[in-house]
């Protein structure tokens, strides 16, 4: 008579009659959900590493480039995540993700200075354009081609942001970009 190999069997019951399946996808869910909407979980091209830590699970922090923003991973690793287009990562004054660049507290003009500027256009009293300015995406601004023209919307080179200051006019490195706007404690 053959003798059959011992085996040891495990059995686990599953006192909430719930799959493993299940489990895993609330838990995928409870990760996700709060960033639905608000980011691209596509890594972006550049900037992809960090020398930043995570401190916790939950930790979120942004980059100079406001497009950009970490949060820590389920070992303990920063995750780039980029914000979709016309929204940047935002932290401060009671706000913390990707806002729309319309909707941020600071560091942008205000939705009635962007107005005041459209409004006026290339129309000029001294027959040269116009200086470009800020756009509320300040990916963006706007230039005037030629004195009663119609304005045109341009947008900075990647890695890049439109500030205008009397120091600085035209696309710098965000770095450059958040200590003209006076934007440094926001990400």
């Amino acid at each position: 008579m053959a003798r059959q190999p011992f085996v040891m069997k495990l059995f686990m019951k599953n006192k909430w009659n719930i799959s493993l399946w299940w489990v895993l996808m609330l838990l995928v869910m409870a990760i996700v959900m709060p960033l639905q909407g608000e980011a691209s979980t596509v890594p972006t091209e550049t900037h992809t590493t960090t020398n930043a830590t995570c401190r916790h699970a939950t930790d979120m922090w942004g980059d100079p480039d406001p497009n950009i923003f970490y949060v820590c991973s389920d070992v303990g690793q920063p995750l780039q995540l980029q914000c979709p287009p016309g929204r940047g990562f935002f932290n401060g004054l009671g706000h913390l993700g990707c806002l729309p660049f319309s909707d941020w507290p600071a560091c942008r003009p205000t939705k009635e200075q962007v107005a005041a500027q459209l409004s006026a256009g290339c129309d000029s009293s001294n027959q040269q354009p116009p200086a470009p300015w800020s756009s509320p995406d300040p990916n963006q601004f706007y230039m005037c081609p030629s004195v009663a023209a119609t304005p045109l919307v341009l947008t900075c080179a990647a890695g890049k942001g439109f500030v205008t200051t009397t120091e600085v006019t035209g696309c710098a490195d965000w770095s450059l970009w958040r200590r003209q706007m006076q934007c440094e404690a926001y990400y």
